[in-house]
Order: C-alpha cells, then sequence, then structure tokens
C-alpha cells in the first residue's frame, strides 16, 4: 500500500468516526430529552385521567349524598369516566388486588400486569412496551376511591416519538455517509496536492536512478518537502560531479592504456623482426649483424625507458615523501652534473642562476622534476642553444623557478595537452630523441605532490619557459 492510500484511509476512517461519533452522541441526547419530555406528559396526562375518576366518584357520591359508595356504584362510576376516555382514544385500565376490573379494551392485561406489580403507594411506574405495531407509554400508580385502594395504569402512544426517533437515525446515517462521500473528495484533492511534491521528488529520484543526472526538482518554499527537494538536488549535483569525474578518470585510463599499448607495440615490433631475421637469416654479415643488434639494444632501451617512467609515474602519488630544507644552488648543481652527458651528447649549455635560498622538498622527486623539465628542454632545442635554470623572488616573497629554453616552442592550443601521459607534439621526433610522452605528466605530478604550481609559456620558434611557483615564502 503506496504512502497515499495510507494517509487517505487513516485521515478519512478518523474523520467519518468523528462525524458519526458526534452525530449519534447529539442524536442520543436530544432523543433522551424527547423521551424525558414524553415520560412527562404521559405522567401528567395519568395525573388528570387519575384526579377524574376520583373526583367523579366523589361529586357522585356527594350528588347521592351518601356517605360511601358501594363497591358496584364506584364501578359504575369508573365504567363512565372509562367510556369517556374509550371515546377520545385513551387506553385506561383499573386494578384492584391484582385483577383488572375494569379496561377501555385498548390494552392487553399481560403487558398491563408488569406495571400493576411495580407499583408502590409512594412511586408511580413507567414502562415502554409495542403492541401492534406501535410504541406505547405505560403509566401506573395507586389512587384511593371510597377508603379502597385500587391501581390506575393509562396508556400514550408514542408511536410518532419512535418512527421520529427512526427517521433521525436514518438522516443521521444518510448525513454520514454523504459526509464522508464529501469528506473523501475533499480529502483525495488535498492528499493529492499534499503529495505532489513528493510525487516530483519520487520521479526525479527514479530519473537520477536511471542516469539521467542532470534531472533537477524545483520546489519553492521553507517546507520540509522544500528542504526534501533541496537536498535531492545537491545529491545529483554531487553524482553528476562524481560520475563525470568517473567518466573522465575512465577515459583518460582508456587513453593512457592505448597509448602506453602502441608505445609498446612499435619497439616490441622491431624487437621481434630484427630477432627473427637474425634467427631464420642463414648468412648475416658483420654489418647487417651490427646493424640489426644495435636496433635491437636501442628498441630495448626505449622500452626500459619507458617501463621506468611509467612505474615512477604510477607510484609517485603512492611515495612516502621526505621533506627536508635543501640549498636550491646546491640541488641544481646536482642535477647539472648529472645532465652533462647528455649535454656534451647533444652539444648543448646549461646555464644555472638561482637565488641562494633553501627549499623544503623531498630530494630525489624535486631532483627528477628538475631533470625531466631540463631533458623536455634539450630535446626541443638545437646542437649550440642553452638551456637554463633561472629562479628569483616574486614581489609577494615567494620563489619562482624557470626551466627555458629557445627551442621550437609549442603552439599554444597544445600547451594544455603537453601535460598528458604520452602525448608528444612530434612523435616522430621524441621516439627517435628516447621519448615516450611520460615526463612532463611526471613533472606535474611531482610538483603538486609538493604544492608547487606549474604553469607553461611558449611561443612557436622562440621557445618554452615552465614556471615552477613555490607556496610560500622562501628562506636565505
Amino acid at each position: 500500500m503506496k504512502l497515499w492510500h495510507k494517509i487517505f484511509i487513516g485521515t478519512l476512517l478518523l474523520v467519518m468516526l468523528a462525524v458519526d461519533g458526534t452525530s449519534f452522541l447529539l442524536l442520543s441526547q436530544s432523543q433522551n430529552m424527547l423521551f424525558q419530555q414524553e415520560q412527562k406528559r404521559a405522567a401528567s396526562e395519568h395525573s388528570l385521567v387519575a384526579a377524574a375518576v376520583q373526583n367523579t366518584v366523589t361529586v357522585t357520591r356527594l350528588q347521592q349524598n351518601k356517605t360511601l359508595l358501594s363497591e358496584e356504584d364506584t364501578y359504575a362510576v369508573v365504567e363512565k369516566v372509562l367510556d369517556s376516555q374509550k371515546k377520545r382514544g385513551a387506553g385506561v385500565s383499573l386494578y384492584r388486588a391484582g385483577k383488572r376490573i375494569s379496561t377501555t379494551g385498548v390494552m392487553e392485561e399481560a403487558q398491563e400486569l408488569d406495571v400493576v406489580k411495580a407499583v408502590t403507594a409512594e412511586a408511580p411506574q413507567l414502562k415502554f412496551i409495542t403492541q401492534d405495531a406501535r410504541s406505547c407509554l405505560l403509566v401506573g400508580s395507586q389512587i384511593s376511591m371510597e377508603k379502597v385502594d385500587y391501581i390506575l395504569v393509562t396508556m400514550t402512544d408514542t408511536t410518532d416519538l419512535s418512527v421520529l426517533r427512526r427517521e433521525q437515525l436514518r438522516y443521521v446515517r444518510t448525513l454520514s455517509l454523504v459526509l464522508s462521500l464529501v469528506v473523501a473528495g475533499l480529502l483525495l484533492v488535498m492528499v493529492w496536492w499534499l503529495m505532489r511534491p513528493l510525487q516530483k521528488v519520487n520521479y526525479a529520484m527514479r530519473r537520477i536512478a536511471q542516469g539521467d543526472y542532470q534531472k533537477r526538482l524545483q520546489i519553492a518554499g521553507h517546507s520540509e518537502l522544500a528542504e526534501l527537494a533541496r537536498n535531492v538536488n545537491r545529491m545529483a549535483d554531487s553524482i553528476e560531479t562524481n560520475v563525470d569525474s568517473l567518466e573522465q578518470v575512465a577515459d583518460n585510463q582508456k587513453t593512457f592504456i592505448a597509448n602506453l599499448a602502441h608505445e609498446m607495440k612499435t619497439p616490441l615490433t622491431s624487437i621481434l623482426g630484427f630477432a627473427d631475421i637474425l634467427r631464420v637469416k642463414k648468412v648475416v654479415t658483420e654489418a647487417e649483424r651490427r646493424e640489426y643488434a644495435g636496433v635491437i639494444v636501442e628498441e630495448t632501451k626505449r622500452l626500459r625507458s619507458l617501463s621506468g617512467k611509467l612505474m615512477e609515474l604510477i607510484t609517485v602519488g603512492n611515495t612516502q615523501l621526505d621533506f627536508q630544507r635543501i640549498s636550491l644552488p646546491d640541488l641544481v648543481r646536482e642535477v647539472e652534473i648529472s645532465l652533462q652527458p647528455s649535454l656534451a651528447l647533444r652539444e648543448m649549455n646549461l646555464r644555472c642562476v638561482v637565488p641562494d635560498v633553501e627549499v623544503r622538498v623531498d630530494k630525489e622527486l624535486f631532483k627528477s622534476l628538475l631533470y625531466n623539465l631540463a631533458d623536455n628542454a634539450m630535446k626541443a632545442s638545437k646542437a649550440g642553444q642553452t638551456v637554463e635554470f633561472l629562479g628569483g623572488l616574486a614581489p609577494d616573497g615567494h620563489l619562482v623557478l624557470i626551466v627555458s629554453d629557445s627551442g621550437m616552442g609549442i603552439p599554444q592550443k597544445e600547451i594544455a595537452k603537453i601535460v598528458q601521459p604520452f602525448y608528444m607534439l612530434d612523435k616522430v621526433r621524441s621516439r627517435k630523441a628516447g621519448g615516450a610522452g611520460l615526463g612532463l605528466a611526471l613533472c606535474v605530478e611531482i610538483a603538486r605532490l609538493h604544492g608547487i604550481r606549474l604553469t607553461i609559456e611558449s611561443e612557436l620558434g622562440k621557445g618554452t619557459q615552465v614556471y615552477l611557483t613555490f607556496d610560500g615564502e622562501a628562506e636565505a
């Protein structure tokens, strides 16, 4: 059962119970008042009949100038009175010693006897009965005539009162049914109106679950449902951001794997091809052997360099950094020494001008950062050109280290791409130089771990400058 079903049925039942309970309570009170009034009226009529019987007997006795009327004379007078009551439709009976001695013939004796037996001298008795599809009220009381005690029973027709009671009960039931239908209709409208925002939330949640992460709710106000809608929107924003990030990561991983497979395929193909030639060729000259072996060695070195760079890139983020305060000129000097063989091979120069300050870095990782930047600068330069390590303090006190070259430069639209793994501007030239497109990606990751901002500026034909901006002021 849905929530709105429970709310509707529960509320309707409560309203029906309240309406029916109130209606029947009011009806009961009204009917009780009517019956009390009817009892008073019946008692009053009974008193009038009793007085009429007694007064008639007394008047007759006085007219006959007797001290007491005989029993027969008394019965005769009573009969005259009962005949007059019979003509007006009233039910009257007279009892003596438990036996009916006179009656208008309207009532059944058996029903009267219950009242007669209960009558005492002090208290009259009232009883509601049903006779011939009629409702009646019997009233019995003790009267004294000619020094003899009698019991007088009168009957008042209350059929109209019973019919009124049934009509009122039917009216209340009909009214309750009509009110229930009206209330049910109003409840349906109210529940629909109240549940509409919740249905919107449910629909939005279902759409989000189906992958529509751009679905948002527009529910204004400060109600609980409005707050729920805002929380759903926040959740959708978070999910969309996370999904976009995951998709980007997945795309990057696919690209990374594809590039890795491509980069490894070329040297492996060369190694396999030339090795197979050496295996199947029956006669191999010394020159050919040297040529084939040289290709195999160079491609193997390339694979070793690629795997080394790759492992370094993968593990650098999980490396426990050992931060130390180290002299920047000393670090640059160590990198310069490591670069001398490559500089000599390429007939290039290295110029280092850095301030005498200390930096807080992981020594080996930071040296790797500087080495890779310098290596990229040398690959982009020609023989006889100079690669520079320049440094200084910015106006805000932050240390800025620049690795600069005067090489071929980078197109502006490519600057944002060159930090991606395996991305190479000139793939043929890069591969000949032993590159795999991982150096700058590694540099970016090392800089991030040190809190260093790495930015690149370049112009085609004029060279490239890589800026390393340290977080915090440098210390001399």
